[in-house]
């Protein structure tokens, strides 16, 4: 009972710093960790994320102070780039029972809201795939000034087309309990819901951590293997440390990156269309350290495949994020 008395009074104490930090994160995915360069292949991540903020009366339902607990509500604002490649991406012509090429340039409003016990999301999305996601000519790029292989299929990527969604995203704390000196060890349940032309999914797992101000950093780190890792959700908490692994599970019922028409493609255009797997699995691997001004995080993920004609049925990637406050 003392400590759930306790709960708020030390929640909001820490709140006044938390409060005076705003958070600047760059973040990137590749699957080079694992050898590969195929599926999901590149993703590159901008935020910034707000100080504390008193919502306005609007967006008072997002808040979980609004149904009791005292919380530490922010907004994010997100660029990415992402992109998705067969496995031969020196083929000419395109390649039957193999994933498109595809891109997604977007931007992303979250409103964040935080307590030690519960963390949440909730998001609108919106961009674009095709030519005006600058996929190809970025893959195009970044591979003559390394000197990769050069991609030649981009002609048949998934057509132009503004896609978006809306999404919502829970952390609940199931256990928390201390381990020794300042650590503690950490079950929590994740549960994930998107709707939209984009991607429509619902997904949940169990995470695992373990480190120092758990409390305070409570839903920074997702399951996923695309940008798991939000240093945004970073409260009250002025320096820490902690390893996770979560795995979950996800039934998708739309995947554009999959199902999307590519009007480059030759007639007849149906031998070359692969089958949405809706039935799906994610895990990762991650450290994240921080201190009063800079942070860093990096993950390893495996998922597994998207799509029924798939010749494999695991994939791979890993990722860093790099972020300050201030």
């Amino acid at each position: 009972m003392k400590i759930l008395i306790a709960l708020p009074v030390l929640l909001a104490s820490s709140c006044v710093l938390a409060s005076e930090r705003s958070t600047l994160s760059f973040s990137l995915d590749n699957d080079g960790i694992w050898g590969t360069d195929e599926d999901y292949t590149n993703g590159i991540f901008l935020s910034y994320t707000s100080a504390a903020i008193k919502p306005w009366s609007i967006f008072k339902p997002l808040s979980l102070s609004y149904w009791g607990a005292t919380s530490l509500d922010k907004v994010e604002f997100q660029l990415g780039h992402k992109m998705w490649t067969p496995s031969d991406i020196e083929s000419e012509v395109p390649i039957a029972n193999d994933r498109p090429y595809a891109g997604y340039f977007h931007g992303e409003l979250n409103y964040i809201s935080l307590h030690p016990q519960q963390a949440q999301r909730f998001n609108v999305t919106l961009g674009s795939t095709g030519e005006g996601s600058f996929a190809g000519r970025a893959q195009q790029l970044v591979h003559s000034l390394v000197g990769s292989k050069e991609p030649k299929g981009w002609a048949y990527q998934i057509e132009d087309k503004v896609v978006g969604s809306v999404g919502y995203l829970t952390h609940l704390n199931l256990k928390r309990e201390p381990l020794f000196g300042n650590t503690n060890w950490e079950v929590s349940n994740v549960t994930e819901a998107n709707l939209g032309n984009f991607r429509s999914d619902v997904s949940t797992g169990m995470m695992v951590r373990f480190g120092s101000e758990l409390g305070g950093n409570f839903g920074a780190a997702n399951i996923g293997t695309e940008n798991p890792f939000k240093a945004g959700m970073i409260g009250a908490s002025n320096r820490g440390w902690f390893t996770y692994f979560g795995v979950k599970a996800r039934y998708r019922f739309n995947d554009i990156t999959i199902e999307g028409d590519r009007p480059g493609i030759p007639e007849p255009s149906d031998a070359y269309d692969v089958t949405l797997q809706p039935v799906q699995g994610e895990a990762v691997l991650g450290a994240t350290w921080y201190n009063t001004y800079v942070g860093i995080n990096v993950f390893a993920g495996t998922k597994s495949a998207e799509y029924k004609e798939a010749t494999k049925s695991i994939y791979g990637n890993g990722g860093i994020s790099l972020f300050a406050f201030f």
